[in-house]
């Protein structure tokens, strides 16, 4: 972009040039339509909130267009005086600046647009005077012939105290676009001019050698009264993927507004490796849940993109995130990340969730990581009623406001859990020990549950994550995005954590995890407890897995489940018994399990994946030990028969399901090979020429 003045000299200059030698008269024709539609909005950039800003334009309807008036390499200029459409209209911060325009064909317009402030060398006629603010050139695609109005940014917003000049600036057409102005009925001399030859000057469009307009131009502006004084400089935090982690092949980059302003636009993410900045993406839409137990939550995401990084190669990288308001001001947010285009994430083969497994049962897991050096395998008992023991509390003790405290009671449990395990500074000050609801009182205040009515994920987040920093710094806060039940359960149950579950729906509300048993019911409903701050009580319900995550069933319907926090104890570790190491995956990284394992017990299987640069990756499932299947049972139906030979054959050559009891036992002559002569030894058996089946 050129700065200032020199860019009006510069306009001048194309304008001079471009009508050197030719003729600079100007003719047109008036057509007067019966009715003028509403015009279509054309943007390259997102328009003002119309609740956060004021429209000053002087012009009263669309009554005429202008044909055959429009060259292009011209510039126009309209009177605005905000004191006469905006209440307390100074100072005025002037943001964008906007016109009608009629189209004829699809083409691209080259645009810009300034303020000026007046000249009042003629008292009783304002002229456009010196360059205040001028934005860069934004190229409009025009779909179709229609009426538009195009919305131009400002590249800097400008706060004045008294009326100015906006002008617009449209490129040089091509021979085969047309384009007419618009004007309303009503003209009003030194309200409107025109240059196309800088020796010419200006010329008023209602009074000129040329054409007299009928009326006054649609070309307007708008912005902020008071110069937005009242809205707070924007900021923002990255509150997701952490710092200095390894990030997974997708990964949600989320960030939070934490201004409190109602102007803020859009946030921008970008990334940043040996070179310069990379951009990510734009996210305009700022909505997401608030939950306050009472009210249905709403939708979205909050600030947050999607980051594909697959292209990339491993290493380091920045993330930024920046917002803008719509003064144009902006704050921005960075921190490292580990970046692993094929990190070592690990799924399971052949070890169903909670599938039944037997001796010598065979650990496989796979992974797209290529450099992959060790996978660890380890196993935990889990026991099938699982209550660690959580606190229950009512919101209601808050009076009035206790219909919007579910966020600030759930985080209130979330520290009395780990105060309980002797995680002492979360619930203290100095050597006084801080009563339950004293802890709830703070944590509303640091999430702003009172200002919103609810309390957001993010200010939940950050509010919680406050409160633990100003209180010893002993727990430490994760987040995840839309957990299916094995990863709940895993969390809450294997690692052991305190869970915090963030629900959507009528109402959306905050839950904390209480309790889990059994392994499902016959519709993959799974038992759960849970503490409740709406009835202050502890309540039995279920959890199943729906779509891309899960659902929990609370007051007669089911709640989309969006979002996990976690809770852990800093020196928390968790205890595992090793079932063994593979250091080599040429063959597939893998292990037997012949532990000593109870019948009808629930374990807990961890693989971890360490490859060549230090990265580790981490996969749990659960399964059940149970070996009353016969040899040769493969389908699970208590009975040995050809049934079994074509699950077997489905398992091996068509990538069926394995095995009842595991992938493991579809080795029927123990060659340690799971192949074609399986099936013709398991025949063998039910025909009676082989032996039972070695599993």
């Amino acid at each position: 972009m050129i700065p200032g003045k020199s860019v009006l000299f510069f306009i001048c200059l194309i304008l001079a040039i471009s009508t050197w030698g030719t003729e600079t008269k100007k003719t047109a024709t008036v057509v007067q339509p019966a009715e003028i539609p509403a015009p279509h909005p054309l943007n390259t950039y997102p328009r003002l909130a119309s609740g956060d800003t004021c429209t000053v334009g002087h012009h009263v309807n669309l009554s005429y267009y202008i044909q055959n008036w429009v060259t292009g390499g011209e510039l126009y200029k309209s009177y605005q005086d905000p004191g006469l459409s905006c209440p307390n209209a100074y100072p005025f911060s002037v943001e964008e600046v906007l016109i009608v325009l009629h189209i004829h064909q699809p083409c691209i317009l080259n645009v810009s647009v300034d303020v000026e402030s007046v000249d009042l060398t003629q008292p009783s006629c304002p002229f456009p005077g010196e360059l205040l603010s001028i934005s860069q050139s934004y190229a409009y695609q025009v779909p179709d012939s229609n009426l538009y109005l195009l919305s131009v940014p400002l590249d800097s917003a400008v706060t004045i105290n008294e009326p100015y000049f906006v002008g617009f600036y449209l490129d040089y057409l091509d021979i085969l676009t047309k384009v007419d102005l618009v004007t309303d009925n009503i003209p009003v001399l030194c309200t409107g001019y025109n240059i196309w030859d800088d020796q010419l000057g200006y010329v008023d469009v209602t009074n000129n050698d040329y054409f007299n307009f009928p009326g006054r131009m649609v070309l307007y502006s708008a912005g902020t009264a008071g110069g937005g004084a009242a809205e707070p400089e924007p900021a923002i935090t990255l509150l997701a993927p952490g710092g200095n982690t390894l990030v997974p092949g997708d990964v949600i980059v989320w960030g939070a507004e934490i201004s409190g302003s109602s102007i803020i636009d859009y946030v921008i993410f970008d990334y940043r490796g040996a070179g310069g900045w990379t951009q990510i993406g734009y996210d305009y839409d700022a909505s997401r849940p608030v939950r306050n137990g009472v009210d249905p939550s709403g939708s979205g995401t909050g600030f947050s993109l999607t980051w594909n990084y697959a292209d990339l190669i491993e290493g380091t990288y920045w993330l930024k995130a920046t917002v803008f308001d719509t003064l144009n001001r902006s704050d921005s947010d960075s921190l490292p990340v580990l970046v692993d285009p094929t990190p070592p994430e690990l799924t399971f083969d052949g070890t169903p969730f909670l599938g039944p497994i037997c001796p010598q049962h065979l650990l496989a897991v796979t992974s797209d990581d290529e450099n992959i050096t060790q996978i660890k395998f380890e196993n935990k008992t889990a026991a099938m009623n699982y209550q660690p023991g959580v606190a229950t509390f009512s919101q209601s003790v808050f009076g009035a406001d206790g219909a919007n405290f579910c966020g600030p009671v759930a985080g209130a449990i979330g520290i009395k859990y780990w105060y309980d395990r002797g995680y002492s500074y979360c619930m203290s000050e100095g050597t006084t020990v801080l009563p339950l609801d004293t802890v709830v009182e703070r944590l509303a205040a640091v999430m702003l549950t009172r200002e919103n009515g609810g309390t957001y994920d993010e200010q939940f987040y950050l509010g919680l994550n406050q409160y633990i920093l100003a209180h010893g710094n002993e727990l430490r806060l994760g987040i995840h995005r839309r957990p299916d039940y094995r990863q709940f359960r895993a969390l809450f149950q294997e690692q052991e954590l305190c869970v915090i579950l963030a629900l959507s729906g009528i109402p959306g509300l905050y839950l904390v995890a209480a309790g889990v048993s059994g392994t499902g019911d016959a519709a993959d409903q799974y038992d759960i407890a849970i503490s409740d701050p709406i009835s202050g009580q502890l309540l039995s319900t279920f959890v199943r897995n729906s779509g891309d995550g899960a659902q929990v069933y609370y007051n007669n319907s089911w709640h989309d489940l969006d979002m996990i926090f976690t809770l852990k104890g800093y020196a928390l570790s968790v205890t595992r018994d090793l079932i063994g190491i593979d250091n080599d995956g040429g063959d597939g990284w893998s292990r037997e399990w012949d532990g000593d394992l109870m019948q009808d017990s629930l374990y807990f299987v961890v693989a971890t994946a360490t490859d060549a640069t230090g990265n580790t990756g981490t996969r749990t499932t659960l399964v059940r030990y149970d070996c009353v299947l016969e040899n040769g049972d493969y389908n699970g139906d208590g009975l040995v028969n050809l049934g079994d030979a074509l699950y077997l054959i489905e398992f091996i050559f068509k990538g069926g399901e394995p095995p009842s009891g595991g992938a493991g036992r579809a080795d029927a002559n123990c060659d340690t090979f799971i192949d074609i002569s399986d099936v013709l030894y398991v025949i063998k058996f039910i025909y009676g020429t082989a032996p039972q089946p070695c599993y």
